[in-house]
This record gives structure tokens, C-alpha cells and sequence, in this order.
């Protein structure tokens, strides 16, 4: 199938759901794909999350004597927290469901893992191909990242050698790409582009505080064929076509693994998990006690009921609801995807033992316009077990007007809470894969190490996947309409070529004659530019915490 009829029959089923929202004016606390959850339900997903985020835990279900174990520790931590047995019996029939028909959903609602998509052998290849053509340079050469505390090691990174604009070189789409096989041939080719101006998604306006007007990160073209083979067709940027090249079919075997789960990851941003509990706020008390109005007391007495009131909340279905959770995956074969990768380790030392987390935040700006990440933690040594959280914005729930009892006790929200609730979170297990969807913010947990005498560490690959349905995703630059702009690549092919010097030019020379050039960067600029980068990111992030994951509750009093 061409690319464009497998780009047609994606976008029929319409424009995925991107993070870059204002809800500043959202009156009617609508601008989310997620509807808010009771706080039953919230508790049902907890204990969802304790099986499903077990290390294989579909396979663990079926088995009649786990299951059993597994059961009563379900039923044991419910009672405990005196779980209306209804919501704990529905809880066992979804997992029933699921580790028969969804094996790879993860602990949390919309977010899918497997812990042995990769085969071992792959794993084993990645490991010592990263350790020999990455991790092998001497201490001064170790890009650490900048503010980390010299606990997270770069090893490809996209805020390395981004798109500058008016001055990163693009080839004009209707021009041969360039590739694998002819970037040499392209160095110097392709002019200055502006930054993009009024992005839109879909026709809703994307505020400028979430578009950079300096820098993009540049994804790879991952060709994608009708049975779900990859091939990563142009460079990614900073992993060197020829001196990293036995590390791109590894690359592509691992994208190829993950992209089941990434294709249940876009079917769920249509078609999100429905709620497990759904009241009715305008009709979820009884009516009014029949009290005497003419009584001395009439009104503290309707006071008193109205201040004490309690709502009632249904319980979940009876059967677990098969229909409506089916989800029919958003085939991703037979196109080619912009897919940014980044390899990167946390190390962690005897007097450098924890990792104090990270921040909530989504992945990129409008300019990249990411759907989902893949992440593979191919490397778990040493350390506590290492969590990653999930938050998403949510609708305001309807409401009764001035109903703020009713709203605390459901929902945990009152006037001007915060619209959102946490997800759950899912474990970094050594090997395992996780996909989930740009709409949820993520954030990494603190670990430590568990032999403090030893050091430890945790290495993943990230793919964040740009969006394939819009044209918001099209106008993304890949490396395919981009040469490098590494001066010590470009160096490298002037003096293996000889391309218009002489063989007597000393590669110093060279160097230099290549640093002027205005196409390309040296490590010291890309790195003073990284800089930049991640300041204009870090503004981002808390634009993106105040207006799309932050946005006060509106409980009207009318």
C-alpha cells in the first residue's frame, strides 16, 4: 500500500489529540479528552495498577494458581480500604478481559507496555554496540547533560544539532531527500527556512508560548512496510551514518517492536478508556426531606440535610463492558513516520547515589508536534525500583449549581482546583517497553541505589513519534530534507574526498575552513545552542503546566 493511500485511510478516522491547548477561556471545562473520574474509580484503578504492573502479568493472570494469589490480594487490599464490593468484582472481570484480549495493557488507563517484545538477542546487540560505539570515549568527551549533576549521560539527544532557523539548510520537499545512502553527496544543500507562523491544530489556533520560533528537533524517516518491518531511511541526528551504522537496523528492530503498542496508544486518544462509574451530578440526591415550613426550625433543619446530604454514585456494570473498550488499533504499516530518537543513561554513584526525579511535563512543542513516546529501558542495574507517573488534564464534570459538597466528595475537586488527575504510574522494569500518549503528562520518579558500596544505573531509547495524522504533523522537517550540520562530519568527507582542497592541506586547516562555513556547527556551538534550547523549553514547560494542565476548575454559584 503507497503512502498516501495508508495516509487517507489514518486520517479518516480524524486528527489525533494534541497537547498544546489553552484553556484559559475554557468556561465550560471541555477542552480535554478525558473525562474526570470519581474517586471510586480512582481507587479501582489503583488496584488495576497493582496487577497490571506486574512483569508479565497477562501470562502471570491465566495462570489458575497465580490468579488465585493474585485474587485475594486484590480482595484483601480492597476490603481494607472498605471497597464497596461491587467495584472490587468489577475490577477481577476486567482483568479477566484484558489478560485474555489486551495483554499489553499497562498499569495505567491508555498506556500500553510488554515485557518481552524484544527479543533478548536484539537487547544484548544494543547493549554492546551502545557501550562500543557510544559509551567508549574518553571522561572529557562524556556529554553529561547540562543541570543534571552529572547523573544523565547523553548518548543521542535532539537538543543536539536541532533546526536553527534562518539558518539550518533545508531541502525543498519536491528535491531528492537525503539519505542513508547520499547525505554526503547533500552537505551544503538547501536553504534557510523562517520559523513557522499561526500553527494551527486542526482549526483551533496554537498559542505562541507553545510554538519555538528559534529551534526543532529533527526527527529520522522510519519506513514502515504493509507487514510492519522498519527501516530507518535518513540519518538520526548525532548517531553517524557509517561510524554508528550497526546501530540503525538495531534501532529500527526495537521501533518495530514497539509499534503495536504505539498503534494502540494513537486508538486510544480517539477512543479513550470509558469511565468504569458514571453518576449523574444533577439527580445524585434524594429529594427533599417533606419537612413543615411553618416549624420554628424549618430552615436549620433544611440546612442541616443539605449540609449533610450524602450523593449516591452508581455502582460499575455488573459485566465487565467488552463493547465499549473494544479498541481496533490505528494501523501505522505501509507509510513512512518522523520518528526523534534519543538514547540516554541515568548513572548513579557511591557519592552520587540518587536521582532526585524530574519535572512533569509533556514531550516537545508544537513545532514537533509528538503524539506518543516509545520508551525501552534495555538496562536496569542497581537501582530502586524506578517509576514512571502520569497525569492528565480532564473535563470539569457537570454539576449542580453550587454543588461544591457533591464535587468534593465524588471527585476530590472544589472551585478552582486544578484540572487534573493523576493517571498512575509504571514501572522502569529492566527490559520492559512502554508506549504511551503525549496527551498525559509524565514524570520520572527519585530511585537510589540498593548497594550503596556499587554504582548503579538506568539506560533507555526513546522514539517520540510525530504526529501522522495532521498537517500540523507534515510540516515537521526531518533529516531527510536536512544534511548534517556536525562540522567534524562534514570535515570528515572533505578530507576523505579531498573535495575541492588539496591532499597537502593539513586537517587543521581544514577544520577551520569548515567552522566558517554557516551550514554547520561545531560541538562547542550545538552545545552553547543546547543551552538556549533548554531554557526556551523550560519556559515552555511551565506555559504548558498554567494553561493546559492547570486550569482552574470553574464551580459557578450562578
Amino acid at each position: 500500500m503507497s503512502d498516501q493511500r495508508t495516509n487517507d485511510a489514518l486520517r479518516a478516522r480524524g486528527l489525533l489529540p494534541l497537547p498544546f491547548t489553552d484553556r484559559t477561556d475554557d468556561y465550560m471545562n471541555e477542552m480535554s479528552i478525558y473525562m474526570a473520574r470519581t474517586l471510586r474509580e480512582m481507587d479501582m484503578c489503583a488496584l488495576l495498577e497493582a496487577v497490571r504492573d506486574k512483569h508479565l502479568w497477562a501470562r502471570k493472570w491465566q495462570d489458575p494458581a497465580i490468579r488465585a494469589k493474585l485474587t485475594a490480594e486484590v480482595v484483601t487490599a480492597a476490603r481494607e480500604q472498605n471497597m464497596p464490593e461491587p467495584d472490587w468484582q468489577y475490577v477481577l472481570k476486567e482483568l479477566d478481559y484484558q489478560a485474555k484480549h489486551e495483554p499489553i495493557a499497562a498499569a495505567v488507563d491508555n498506556v500500553f507496555v510488554s515485557d518481552d517484545a524484544v527479543p533478548n538477542t536484539v537487547r544484548a546487540a544494543l547493549i554492546e554496540q551502545v557501550a562500543t560505539l557510544l559509551e567508549s570515549v574518553p571522561d572529557r568527551c562524556k556529554d553529561w547533560h547540562p543541570r543534571s549533576n552529572n547523573q544523565v549521560l547523553d548518548l543521542v539527544h535532539p537538543s543536539l544539532f536541532p533546526l536553527v532557523y534562518g539558518r539550518t539548510l533545508v531541502v525543498p520537499e519536491i528535491n531528492a531527500s537525503v539519505s542513508l545512502d547520499n547525505w554526503k553527496l547533500r552537505l551544503g544543500g538547501g536553504e534557510a527556512v523562517d520559523p513557522p507562523h499561526k500553527l494551527q491544530d486542526g482549526s483551533r489556533p496554537i498559542p505562541d508560548k507553545f510554538v519555538s520560533s528559534r529551534f526543532q528537533w529533527l526527527p529520522a524517516d522510519f519506513a514502515v512496510d504493509a507487514d510492519g518491518k522498519v527501516t530507518i531511511r535518513s540519518y538520526v541526528n548525532s548517531l553517524h551514518p557509517e561510524r554508528h551504522g550497526a546501530l540503525y537496523p538495531t534501532l529500527a528492530h526495537i521501533f518495530e517492536s514497539a509499534l503495536p503498542l504505539l498503534e494502540r496508544v494513537l486508538a486510544r486518544l480517539h477512543d479513550p478508556v470509558p469511565l468504569r462509574i458514571s453518576p449523574s451530578p444533577r439527580t445524585w440526591y434524594d429529594c427533599e426531606p417533606e419537612l413543615d415550613e411553618d416549624a420554628s426550625d424549618y430552615d436549620e433543619r433544611m440546612d442541616e440535610w443539605y449540609d449533610t446530604r450524602i450523593p449516591e454514585i452508581p455502582d460499575p456494570p455488573s459485566k465487565y463492558d467488552a463493547v465499549g473498550n473494544a479498541l481496533s488499533p490505528l494501523s501505522l504499516r505501509g507509510r513512512t513516520l518522523k520518528v526523534i530518537t534519543k538514547l540516554a543513561n541515568i548513572h548513579l554513584t557511591v557519592d552520587n547515589p540518587t536521582y532526585p526525579g524530574g519535572s512533569w511535563h509533556i514531550e516537545g512543542m508544537a513545532n514537533e508536534a509528538i503524539v506518543a513516546t516509545a520508551l525501552y529501558y534495555y538496562d536496569v542495574v542497581n537501582i530502586s525500583e524506578s517509576k514512571l507517573r502520569f497525569r492528565s488534564g480532564i473535563q470539569g464534570p457537570d454539576y449542580e449549581q453550587s454543588d461544591f459538597r457533591g464535587m468534593s466528595i465524588v471527585y476530590g475537586l472544589g472551585s478552582n482546583s486544578a484540572l487534573v488527575q493523576d493517571r498512575g504510574a509504571v514501572t522502569a522494569r529492566h527490559g520492559r517497553l512502554v508506549a504511551f500518549p503525549n496527551t498525559y503528562q509524565h514524570q520520572v520518579a527519585p530511585f537510589e541505589l540498593v548497594d550503596k558500596t556499587k554504582p548503579g544505573h538506568r539506560k533507555i531509547v526513546a522514539f517520540f513519534l510525530v504526529d501522522p495524522s495532521s498537517a500540523l504533523g507534515d510540516r515537521v522537517v526531518s533529516t531527510s530534507r536536512v544534511a548534517p550540520q556536525q562540522a567534524e562530519w562534514v570535515a570528515d568527507v572533505w578530507a576523505a574526498q579531498r573535495r575541492a582542497f588539496p591532499p597537502k592541506v593539513p586537517r587543521e586547516v581544514l577544520d577551520q575552513i569548515v567552522n566558517e562555513v554557516g551550514a554547520v556547527m561545531t560541538l562547542e556551538e550545538a552545545k552553547t545552542l543546547r543551552l538556549e534550547l533548554m531554557d526556551e523549553r523550560t519556559a515552555f514547560v511551565g506555559a504548558s503546566n498554567e494553561l493546559t494542565f492547570a486550569q482552574s476548575f470553574n464551580l459557578c454559584e450562578h
